[in-house]
Formats: C-alpha cells, sequence, structure tokens
C-alpha cells in the first residue's frame, strides 16, 4: 500500500516537473478543445438566455452531465484495455498541471506594461482573463491579473496534487473538465446567469480545499506585521474560500484588490478588499516568484511524502 503510494506521488512530482520544463501551448492543450466543445454544447442547448430561470438551470445540469460523462466514459473504457496504467495517469497529469503557459502570458503582460504598451497589454491579457479587458486602466488590468493568477495557481496546481491523492486520476479529470465547463459558462456573464449555475456550484465545491491550502502558503508567506485586507461589502456575494484566499492575496501583498469588473459590457460590482497600496507592476512579478517559492516548496513536501511511504515498507 505505502509502496504504490509512494509511486503515486513520485508519479505526480515526474508530472509537474515535466509541466514546468515543457509546457503544451494553451492553442494545442486537450483542454481547449474541451472548452470549445463546452461552448458548441451550450450553443444547441441554451439557445435564448431569456428563457425562464428553471428551464436554463436543467439545461445547464443536462450539459454539465454530458460534458463530463462522454470524456470519463471514454477514460473508464481506456482503462479497462491498458496494460500499464500508470502511463494513463502520467498523460492526464501533464494535461491537468499545465501552468507554465498561464505564467508566461502574465509575464508577456508584465513586460507590455512595463513598456507602456497598454492597448496590447490588454490583448494578451485576453488569454488569462474572462472580464472585458478594453475599459480596464493599467492600474485595473494588474488587480485582474493578480486575482487570475492567485486562483488559477490553486485551480490548476494545488488542486491537480490535492484530486490527484485523493480520487486518482479519473477523479483529478472529472475536476478539471468541471473547471473548464464552469469557465465557459461563467455565471459572471450575463447569458449564462442561470445556465452556469450548476457547473459554478460544483466547481466551487471541489476548490473549497485547495483554496484553504493556498491561503496557508501565502499566510506563511506573509509578513508578521502584515495588516488583514479590509473587506468594503459590495454587489454580488462571492464563496467564503475564495474570499479568503483573495483576503490573504491582499494581505500578502499589502495592495487593493477586488472591485468592479466588466463582463459582456456590463458592470458587475464585486467586494473590494482594501489594503494601504495600489497595486503596480512589479506586485505581478513578485507574485510570481512567491507561486515559485511555492511551487517548490509543494514539491519538496511530496518528495518527503514519497520517501516516508517507501521508509514505512
Amino acid at each position: 500500500m505505502a509502496d504504490n503510494f509512494s509511486l503515486l506521488v513520485l508519479l505526480l512530482i515526474l508530472a509537474l516537473l515535466c509541466g514546468k520544463l515543457l509546457p503544451i501551448p494553451l492553442i494545442y492543450h486537450p483542454f481547449s478543445f474541451f472548452a470549445a466543445f463546452c461552448q458548441a454544447l451550450a450553443r444547441k442547448v441554451h439557445p435564448d438566455p431569456q428563457r425562464p430561470a428553471a428551464q436554463q438551470r436543467i439545461s445547464g445540469l443536462l450539459a454539465l452531465i454530458i460534458a463530463l460523462a462522454l470524456p470519463l466514459t471514454l477514460l473508464a473504457c481506456v482503462y479497462l484495455f491498458a496494460s500499464w496504467s500508470l502511463l494513463i495517469d502520467a498523460i492526464i497529469l501533464m494535461f491537468c498541471a499545465n501552468w507554465q503557459p498561464y505564467q508566461r502570458q502574465a509575464e508577456k503582460v508584465s513586460h507590455s506594461l512595463e513598456k507602456e504598451l497598454t492597448a496590447l497589454a490588454k490583448v494578451q491579457a485576453r488569454l488569462l482573463l474572462l472580464r472585458d479587458t478594453k475599459p480596464l486602466s493599467r492600474m485595473g488590468l494588474v488587480k485582474a491579473l493578480l486575482e487570475s493568477l492567485c486562483l488559477r495557481f490553486s485551480q490548476q496546481i494545488i488542486a491537480t496534487m490535492f484530486w490527484y491523492l485523493l480520487a486518482g486520476a479519473m477523479g483529478l479529470l472529472c475536476y478539471r473538465l468541471c473547471q473548464v465547463a464552469s469557465q465557459q459558462w461563467s455565471v459572471k456573464l450575463p447569458s449564462n446567469r442561470h445556465f452556469g449555475v450548476v457547473a459554478c456550484r460544483l466547481h466551487q465545491l471541489l476548490c473549497i480545499v485547495p483554496y484553504l491550502l493556498s491561503l496557508c502558503l501565502l499566510y506563511l508567506q506573509s509578513g508578521k506585521n502584515n495588516s488583514a485586507a479590509k473587506r468594503c461589502v459590495e454587489g454580488e456575494p462571492m464563496p467564503k474560500s475564495k474570499v479568503w484566499l483573495l483576503q490573504q492575496l491582499s494581505t500578502t501583498l499589502q495592495v487593493n484588490v477586488g472591485g468592479p469588473a466588466y463582463y459582456q459590457q456590463q458592470q458587475v460590482r464585486r467586494l473590494r478588499l482594501q489594503q494601504q497600496y495600489e497595486p503596480d507592476i512589479g506586485d505581478v512579478k513578485r507574485l510570481l516568484r512567491l507561486q515559485q517559492h511555492q511551487f517548490t516548496l509543494l514539491l519538496l513536501l511530496l518528495a518527503s511524502l514519497a520517501g516516508l511511504g517507501l521508509l514505512w515498507q
């Protein structure tokens, strides 16, 4: 049992390192094709946002079942005929832990902002942000980058580790498919306000523990004298775990985050987290460095777990 667990942990470490050293471009990534499938499916089952809310929620539930059932059934069939299931696990892990392209894209946006190429930075940020980037100021774009990087690292690195060790490759793939579906059918978009509720709620539930783990890592990296971020409650509520994570991000960096955002040219008022400084481009670089330290620490913890498992035999 311990030997099998150690092997899974070592496989996870190898996949994370491969994902960092040999990242898959987003345009060719399998989840990009799944995202396109989700968009096409939504056009079929959700043609009219003016339908009754109950009908839209039922359509969203059925669409999510179809979107998850097809790939998971295919994966189960592959496992039945595969002679070495760990190879399939490794492939799924490499797909799910593909964080490096997002980091590189954030670095490109930062570089453009440093050169005062704000218009170019807004175009580049579209690969990272769901919100409308055109009305964003320089500071607003930095805020959006900080929030996106924080949430994506938790969703794609910490959650990948957590769900693979807890539920195996099948559970991890189910989580990642749900994440992509919830992004494509985001309730932040007015057209998906009811249609995407089921996918959004399920994704929020699956992210509770990864968000809390990410919060703990940020807490360890924050200075002892950092003051807690003040909440200015306004607009639509967010899940508590997400609020706590963004609040810790604000506390660790000592900058303001949150506030209103535009989705499909409509303003959505959100929670503001107030600190003593407004964010700047240097804070994006600082967060990327902190996440690199987190990544290294997590690899060391996983290696320690694998070593303890081997010693336990």
